[in-house]
């Protein structure tokens, strides 16, 4: 059972990352924002090494071996900007060391350690509002071009998506290596567990691609919105297709 003292601390981070986001919400300065939203980053990555130095140090509480357990959770991602959405998701998922499926109609399934999708799951819902806020935005060159209009804006949210990954993959690899080798073993550990449940749970996947414009105003505007750089992702498919590999 989680203590009380283990559930305040992590309220308390979450909190402080919720303030950061909104703080990168209610400036119009895109480096304030990215500047917020890297703190955000950095703050839930050492906050969830806590936990990692505690099971490296072969003690472990009941709520951390809860917190350790593979599961799966399932997304439904709404019609509008389907695509990008999922780009975001997997983004978020696959930098916080999750694999996922894509299962047709908009639902996805995130697998790995509940610790990290449940990281993942936070930090899309804090993200994604501040994807199509963004998005909203964006004016391109020919405003009254509706059709170039969708295509640069569905770019812009490509180019978000990569700059998140990139930003949660830096700050989680500085976490790890701040923290040590005992730490980056076990970090390792759930990643082989992710991958081995992943391939036990649908072992019949095969690779596709997921579509990913790159309209260049667009995208390199979502870049410098979500502070990244570009990063390929893919799908698997067969009756599923898995995301984040």
């Amino acid at each position: 059972m989680e203590s009380e003292q283990d559930s305040t601390a992590t309220e308390k981070v979450m909190r402080r990352v919720r303030g950061l986001f909104a703080k990168a919400e209610g400036t119009d300065n895109s480096d304030e924002a990215d500047t917020f939203r890297a703190k955000a980053y950095e703050l839930l990555a050492k906050h969830n090494l806590d936990e990692m130095r505690v099971r490296a140090s072969g003690q472990q509480s009941a709520s951390s071996a809860r917190d350790n357990q593979i599961v799966i959770v399932r997304f439904d991602i709404p019609l509008r900007y389907r695509n990008e959405r999922i780009m975001l998701l997997v983004s978020v998922a696959g930098a916080l060391r999750n694999r996922g499926v894509d299962c047709g109609d908009g639902v996805q399934r995130i697998i790995g350690v509940r610790r990290n999708v449940e990281r993942a799951r936070f930090l899309y819902s804090l993200l994604t509002p501040q994807m199509l806020s963004a998005t909203s935005k964006y004016v391109p060159d020919d405003p009254f071009d509706h059709a170039a209009v969708v295509r640069e804006r569905q770019s812009f949210m490509n180019g978000f998506a990569d700059m998140v990954y990139l930003r949660l993959c830096e700050a989680e690899a500085n976490a790890v290596r701040e923290a040590g080798d005992a730490v980056a073993v076990v970090v390792k550990e759930d990643v082989d567990r992710t991958n081995a449940a992943f391939v036990k749970k649908w072992p019949n996947t095969r690779k596709t691609s997921l579509a990913h414009g790159h309209s260049g105003a667009g995208f390199e505007a979502g870049l410098r919105s979500g502070n990244a750089a570009d990063v390929g992702h893919t799908r698997l498919g067969g009756g599923r297709k898995a995301l984040g590999s």
